[in-house]
This record gives structure tokens, sequence and C-alpha cells, in this order.
């Protein structure tokens, strides 16, 4: 592990802050069913890429930058992945 500047102490603060969106997200809106378990995998699957960007920008200075953003961009893709589960009706049970 090496010494973080100012900036990457910063990314890792936006990437410790982003890793609280998806799980809010979720008890915020709390889908029923089936779109429960899918909400669910996808904010698992957005904090395993936050802890994968968080882990390449404490082993690698040159990556830093790009993992942040690709962090960021992930968590905004999974919180609109949740709202539109959260707008998409449930289907009829026959």
């Amino acid at each position: 592990m090496r010494e973080l500047t100012l900036l990457e102490t910063g990314y890792m603060a936006s990437l410790l802050l982003a890793s609280l969106v998806l799980p809010v997200l979720l008890s915020v809106l709390a889908p029923s069913g089936r779109a429960r378990k899918i909400s669910t995998r996808i904010v698992w699957a957005g904090q395993l890429v936050l802890s994968a960007a968080g882990a390449t920008l404490l082993f690698s200075a040159t990556y830093a930058i790009y993992a942040a953003i690709f962090g960021v961009v992930v968590v905004m893709m999974c919180a609109s992945a949740l709202l539109w589960l959260r707008d998409t009706p449930a289907r009829n049970q026959a």
C-alpha cells in the first residue's frame, strides 16, 4: 500500500460516500417480490465494483483517477437501474 495524496484522499472519500447511496436507495424504494431480489443483486454488484475501485486507488497511482471515475459511473448506473425497477409495473400472476 502507498501513501495517498490529498486529491486521492478526496477520491477515496467520494467512493466511500457513493457506497452509501445504493443501500439507502434500496431501503427507501423497497420493491417486492422478484424485483427485490434483482435490486439486492444490483446493490451487491455496485458494492463489489466500488470495493475494487477503492483497492485500485490504494495500490496504483497510475490508475487512481480512472478507478474513481469508473466507480462513480457504476454507482450512477446501478442507481438508475434501481429507479427503473421501481417504475416497472409488476406482472400479473395467473
